[in-house]
């Protein structure tokens, strides 16, 4: 695919996108198009609240996978209309504690957060951080600063509501065999599949339990965590492929970068090629 057939597609997603959008969105909100992604609009009060919205996870999937255009487009906006509805809704948390979760987001998400916007976070690996979600029927929220100042709650106390809840969700697994590597997909659809990532126990217990040299982890998207027992080195090869191809498809990216699980650390790694086209970390 040339540059200008590239660019062309990505400016009809985004059209097409800020159509769905401007069409869909509650009174009180706005879609504009500024440089590569759009950017919600909304009045709230005397504060003019602007949220940055990415679409390279959109752009990256029909570029791939152009039979899935309308398929994906319609996936980012209900998404979106989501994350609207959700924060449109009543944000208090007092009495919510049983619908708060933890969410990983790229580091990015808090950086490109934009004007107005304090959200709750914790650090956790060197690609991402743990951000907190209000479970609504009708979207979700990513809490803020000042709904956490409101119910009177420390970081802290929210972090363990969030990881209460978590460990009450079920782990279903499917298991692949690629030679002698056994690659355990994680992916229920409750949106809190990558959360899982942060259940320590259970990435001891695969880590005590793999059969090969390492246990590699990744987290490409919100609605996948992927758990790799490898033998060696061409598998940490094929998780970090694996990883990249779950990223570009995942309709919330998180990170094409995968890692291995080390005395209970995640560890980022990256396979490049060498001169010889080979592919090493």
């Amino acid at each position: 695919m040339t540059a200008s057939e590239s660019n062309r597609i990505r400016e009809s997603l985004k059209r097409r996108a800020w159509e769905l959008l401007t069409r869909e969105l509650p009174s009180g909100w706005e879609c504009t198009v500024e440089g590569e992604g759009l950017v919600l609009i909304h009045q709230a009060g005397d504060r003019n609240i602007r949220k940055p919205v990415s679409l390279e996870a959109l752009y990256a999937r029909v570029e791939q996978y152009p039979e899935q255009r309308k398929e994906a487009i319609y996936t980012v906006v209900k998404r979106i209309l989501a994350s609207v509805h959700g924060y449109m809704t009543d944000r208090k948390l007092q009495g919510k504690e049983s619908a708060i979760y933890p969410v990983l987001r790229h580091h990015s998400f808090i950086s490109h957060a934009g004007e107005g916007s304090t959200y709750v976070f914790r650090p956790h690996t060197s690609e991402t951080v743990i951000v907190y979600a209000l479970d609504q029927p009708h979207g979700y929220s990513i809490i803020e600063l000042s709904m956490l100042e409101e119910a009177g709650w420390s970081p802290e106390l929210l972090h363990e509501y969030a990881m209460e809840n978590l460990r009450k969700l079920e782990v279903p697994v499917r298991t692949q065999q690629v030679g002698e590597h056994f690659i355990h997909f994680i992916n229920p659809a409750d949106g809190y599949a990558a959360s899982r990532v942060l259940l320590d126990s259970m990435l001891d217990r695969y880590d005590a339990e793999k059969r090969g040299r390492m246990l590699g982890v990744a987290i490409p998207h919100q609605d996948v965590l992927i758990l790799a027992d490898l033998a060696d080195d061409q598998g940490a090869q094929l998780l970090a492929r694996l990883t990249y191809d779950f990223a570009r498809k995942g309709p919330v990216p998180i990170t094409p970068i995968p890692f291995l699980y080390e005395n209970g650390e995640l560890v980022s790694y990256l396979v490049i090629h060498n001169e010889t086209g080979k592919e090493q970390e």
